[in-house]
């Protein structure tokens, strides 16, 4: 056998050996990309990831959870059925329960207005069964003031007070009509706020106990220079009762 048959051979030999390679190799990554596919139980890790929208599913495929940009944040879901967004779209998070309906949320944005005054805030709200928000902890910023605080309100069921709402929409003016509104409100449809903890626009804090038509009732509150007071307040606002009394002009008197 000459130098050129060794060679040939040895080039035919190398050729099944290469060919045996990838043979056993495209076996291995079929099994392998199988097993991935068919396992009960995916898990991937990630040290970052870029994404508009997240849904946080079921087994059976109804949401749990959206954690969303503005652009993809799910329109509200009262009574099983979709509402109309009141307001801008803002990034957040929105929570769901086995009914399928929204029962809270975090939502936050911010940005300057015309005059470089910050138009900012989060919110982060807790709704009941059927309805909105019963509980919400939130800071807003708005025309050069801030309010930060925690918020208890009253509201009924969306089976109750929407109908209403959609009748008195329709209505002609008069007596009928505003006898709609007034048993929208008795149903509920009108959010009131029955507890505010927190810092008020005018940088005080404060403590405000309302009745159930949202009329401040006890305020309690402490000036940024220090000075507490309790309020107590008829169904009119006005104070009827206000703590500390001003000293008698003896006590007076006697303190300079």
């Amino acid at each position: 056998m000459n130098q050129d048959q060794a060679i040939m051979r040895e080039l035919q030999r190398q050729n099944r050996l290469l060919r045996q390679v990838v043979t056993v190799g495209g076996a291995m990554l079929a099994v392998g990309m199988l097993a991935a596919a068919t396992s009960s139980s995916p898990r991937g890790k990630f040290s970052e990831i870029d994404v508009e929208r997240i849904n946080i599913v079921t087994p059976g495929g109804k949401t749990d959870l959206v954690i969303s940009n503005r652009e993809r944040i799910p329109q509200p879901v009262m009574g099983g059925k979709e509402i109309k967004r009141d307001g801008p779209a803002r990034p957040g998070i929105i929570f769901y329960n086995a009914a399928g309906d929204e029962s809270g949320g975090l939502i936050f944005d911010g940005k300057l207005d015309a005059e470089g005054h910050p138009v900012a805030g989060m919110h982060f709200s807790m709704d009941r069964f059927g309805g909105d928000q019963q509980l919400a902890l939130g800071h807003y910023e708005q025309n050069g003031s801030m309010t930060s605080g925690l918020n208890i309100y009253d509201r009924g069921l969306v089976k109750d007070y929407d109908p209403l709402w959609k009748s008195y929409q329709g209505a002609a003016e008069g007596p009928a009509k505003e006898a709609l509104l007034r048993r929208w409100k008795d149903a509920g449809g009108e959010q009131t706020r029955r507890l505010f903890v927190g810092k008020t626009p005018g940088k005080s804090s404060a403590v405000i106990l309302a009745d159930a038509q949202g009329r401040p009732k006890i305020m309690m509150t402490v000036t940024p220079e220090g000075q507490p007071s309790l309020d107590f307040m008829d169904a009119d606002g006005k104070v009827t009762m206000h703590l500390p009394q001003p000293a008698p002009p003896a006590a007076r008197s006697k303190i300079r």
